[in-house]
């Protein structure tokens, strides 16, 4: 039998067109917490689902260091010619369905979703200069709920970045120092080799960031009703003989 004859992409490899590829980076030390857990699920999910045509590639090491963690994503993202490097941390919740749409949207080297410094008084992680120092970064105390934001550096905790941008500049890439975090150190030092460099934020991409366990005491739980009716309106409607009253019994029977 005669072989079958090879088809020119397969004589000429070059001329195959190569398929997206994307680094997503999750940094674990220990242990992630479920609601950031079945969020990501729900991510992972939505990527391979909505986009058949790129190559997703995961690396989740575990007890290291966010900087050198950073680092090491690079090190993948380049070494396995990937077009971008997405950082999503494990303590960051986003939107599963058009997370990576919002940010592929900014057209820009290092793009980034909505979020919240996770202390008080909890600005953005978003930073611009001011007038009267143009040279220091500052983060934003309000932000727009719609359209894509040009800033001076940006927080990681969710972040696309293009793998071109590795290339100009040293490593590493990510360093955290005393009064300066890995993220703003890549962004000023990116800038400093590519000062066309663009950094944006999509105002529409809001990501939660999961704060540390609560606790209710004398002190806090009347400044904490306030809020929990503030994010519960209807929390005082509630029937009289609660969550598991005449309603929910009717409600479990009738399933």
């Amino acid at each position: 039998m005669e072989p079958t004859p090879l088809s020119s992409t397969e004589l000429n490899p070059e001329k195959v067109k190569k398929r997206m590829r994307i680094v997503v980076c999750t940094n674990s030390l220990t242990e992630i917490q479920y609601p950031a857990y079945t969020n990501h699920i729900q991510f992972w999910f939505r990527l391979g689902r909505s986009y058949p045509e790129i190559d997703f590639i995961l690396s989740n090491p575990s007890r290291m260091s966010i900087d050198r963690c950073r680092n090491m994503a690079a090190k993948v993202a380049l070494e396995c010619e990937a077009d971008y490097l997405l950082f999503l941390d494990d303590d960051v919740l986003v939107p599963p369905n058009n997370a990576l749409k919002l940010l592929l949207e900014c057209e820009a080297d290092v793009a980034a979703g909505k979020v919240c410094i996770r202390g008080y008084p909890f600005q953005y992680m978003c930073f611009v200069g001011r007038p009267e120092d143009p040279r220091g970064l500052y983060p934003l105390e309000e932000m727009p709920t719609k359209g894509i934001e040009d800033v001076g550096a940006v927080g990681f905790s969710c972040c696309l970045i293009k793998t071109s941008v590795f290339k100009t500049m040293p490593p590493p890439y990510f360093v955290t120092g005393i009064n300066n975090t890995e993220d703003i150190y890549f962004c000023v030092k990116a800038r400093m080799a590519n000062p066309d460099l663009t950094i944006r934020v999509n105002c529409e991409l809001e990501c939660s960031h999961i704060l540390w366990p609560e606790t209710i005491g004398t002190i806090n739980r009347e400044a904490y009703a306030e809020y929990f009716r503030a994010m519960n309106p209807d929390c005082d409607k509630k029937e009289p003989t609660g969550e598991r009253g005449d309603n929910y019994l009717k409600m479990v029977k009738g399933a």
